[in-house]
């Protein structure tokens, strides 16, 4: 079994807060992470994906509540009852008892802000995202806090020991714990399957979609797809699949709550007036979009025009929010463009203000002209701390020095 970097915060945390939430789509591994939890702490688990104790639950909420909580208990896929939250919130103000509640949810139910103030104080949250390779790998590494040290540009690995081959599986496989070492025909199978049951299921319980409504929201998923890596145009999208701007932006919402996609915002502060402010849309997993792109492995190992790099863009992204969530650095994720269409795929910016901006590129061969938006970024946040670097498909670390910037271009490998 695969051993989750998350699991030792969230036994640490269950010492200090009254509950504790596990979200993240379907299929991550929070099941299996909640039983280890359960197991290693001595607290009982309940899930509603038991029937009988799904009835119990929705019939009385706050009986069921005041019967299980005598112990620390899990609550496994919590979503399918949201009534719960405002017993849960009474009950652990009676009891006061560290450890109460781990919950995992399938949805991202705790952004909803009357949810959020109702159990501020009380709980901490986490996101399991799909496996990364690190994990996958048995790597002690977090990239984040990696790219953001005095050593950031130097790995204690021989990067062309690691076939290309093997970068690009990653890439087309994604991180699902299912998936990864599964053949391409049952691969096929079990991403049909997932999107099917996402769509048909899953969406009608989080949001106000009418059945009927089905097709276009299946359709809109398609066609991010198509668009992985590039700035969201919501009017485009909505003459496209036929439906209003603004259904467009509940639906797009829906599947950011499912953590199918998710929008990564622009960059921007006091001395940013000329930015654009558009949201990029990536994939949280690169294989489902492997996967709606109809993208496999011997495709991309000959890279057939820009939709590989693209992929690969998004499986960076992912695997950056992975890291994320088990980092000391505290980070928020942004992409850069100004007026001028001079781009950075990704601004890392710490609480401490310090800049970490990564271009991606999917080849091996590094031009000057790749590095106009690093320039264009470091010229305008001066005074920063600032790095930047180009991840590229070479086996090679790199310094790179233009004018009076030092950039570094740095192997794809070392997220594997």
């Amino acid at each position: 079994m695969i051993k989750r970097k998350l699991e030792q915060i969230v036994l640490e945390m269950l010492d200090n807060f009254r509950i504790v939430a596990i979200n993240g789509p379907r299929q991550s591994g929070k099941t299996t992470l909640a039983k280890l939890i359960a197991k290693s702490k001595n607290i009982i688990y309940y899930t509603f994906d038991d029937k009988d104790v799904y009835n119990t639950a929705k019939q009385d909420p706050n009986g069921f509540i005041s019967y299980i909580s005598k112990d620390n208990v899990v609550i496994d896929e919590v979503q399918m009852i949201p009534e719960l939250i405002s017993s849960i919130k009474i009950q652990v103000d009676v009891e006061n008892r560290k450890g109460m509640f781990l919950l995992t949810g399938s949805s991202d139910m705790f952004k909803n802000s009357k949810i959020k103030e109702s159990l501020a104080g009380r709980m901490v949250s986490f996101s399991l995202y799909p496996l990364s390779y690190s994990e996958i790998n048995n790597r002690n590494i977090n990239i984040i806090d990696k790219l953001f040290s005095d050593n950031f540009n130097y790995f204690d690995i021989d990067f062309a020991t690691i076939p290309n081959e093997d970068f690009v599986k990653a890439v087309i496989n994604g991180g699902y714990p299912e998936v990864y070492n599964l053949s391409i025909r049952a691969k096929y199978a079990w991403y049909e399957s997932y999107i099917k049951s996402r769509i048909t299921k899953d969406i009608q319980s989080i949001g106000d979609v009418d059945i009927n409504q089905i097709s276009s929201i299946a359709k809109l998923l398609q066609l991010l797809a198509g668009q992985i890596s590039s700035l969201v145009n919501y009017k485009n999208i909505a003459d496209k699949i036929k439906i209003s701007d603004k259904t467009v932006r509940k639906y797009i919402e829906i599947l950011e709550a499912l953590y199918i996609i998710k929008l990564v915002p622009a960059y921007a502060n006091n001395q940013l007036k000329r930015v654009v402010k558009s949201p990029k849309v990536h994939f949280i997993d690169s294989g489902l979009a492997s996967y709606l792109l109809n993208v496999d492995v011997d495709g991309a190992m000959i890279k057939q025009g820009e939709l590989y790099g693209d992929i690969v863009e998004s499986f960076v992204y992912s695997e950056l929010i992975k890291h994320k969530t088990t980092a000391d650095k505290r980070i928020n994720i942004y992409h850069y463009r100004d007026q001028q269409k001079k781009e950075v795929d990704f601004v890392l910016e710490s609480t401490d203000s310090k800049i970490v901006a990564i271009e991606v590129k999917s080849g091996s061969n590094i031009k000057k002209e790749y590095f106009k938006g690093l320039m264009a970024l470091a010229n305008t946040v001066k005074g920063k701390d600032f790095k930047g670097i180009i991840l590229y498909s070479g086996d090679k670390i790199i310094p790179y020095k233009i004018e009076n910037y030092q950039f570094w271009v740095i192997p794809l490998k070392i997220l594997l």
